[in-house]
């Protein structure tokens, strides 16, 4: 895969009690949240209030200004399994139907083409490779970006159809 003088992200899927991972590869979107206080950049003053984290904030001001179309993004669960590879394909959007997203509410939403599904089980690297904590975050993993390199992801999935909205 080209990754060169792209932007690469890593992007949280959820926990192992709480995993939504097969919502985002089925609606082809990463989410992040909280969005109970509407979109970006509005919510800002509103969690401040509500006495959320600056880091939070500040994994909510990258997931909607700092993705940008084209980037590559690899869905993750926990610091060791990759699920899939993606391409942004849609700008920031607040989306009401993610109010409820295995309990939690994830409204804040980009448009993902997934380029990469393993058969199985995801694939999964001998040591912590991703960053826990932030729900986005820049990749910045030697072996991550090694393994991209060598994935061959063929022309036609770059044009594939994104799956409706419901």
């Amino acid at each position: 895969m080209d990754i060169q003088n792209k932007q690469i992200w890593q992007q949280a899927s959820g926990n192992t009690n709480r995993d939504y991972s097969e919502l985002c590869l089925k609606r082809g979107v990463i989410l992040n949240g909280p969005g109970y206080a509407g979109k970006w950049p509005e919510c800002q003053m509103l969690l401040q209030a509500d006495k959320w984290s600056a880091r939070k904030i500040a994994d909510l001001r990258r997931f909607c200004e700092g993705m940008n179309i084209g980037d590559v993004v690899v869905l993750r669960r926990g610091t060791n399994s990759l699920l899939a590879v993606g391409e942004i394909v849609g700008e920031y959007e607040w989306r009401e139907e993610f109010r409820d997203v295995e309990g939690w509410d994830l409204q804040h939403c980009r448009r993902v083409r997934w380029l990469w599904i393993p058969n199985g089980e995801p694939l999964s690297f001998d040591t912590d490779v991703f960053t826990l904590g932030d729900t986005t975050y820049p990749l910045d993993s030697p072996e991550v970006g090694t393994w991209l390199r060598t994935l061959m992801v063929p022309d036609e999935a770059f044009h594939a159809p994104l799956p409706e909205f419901l």
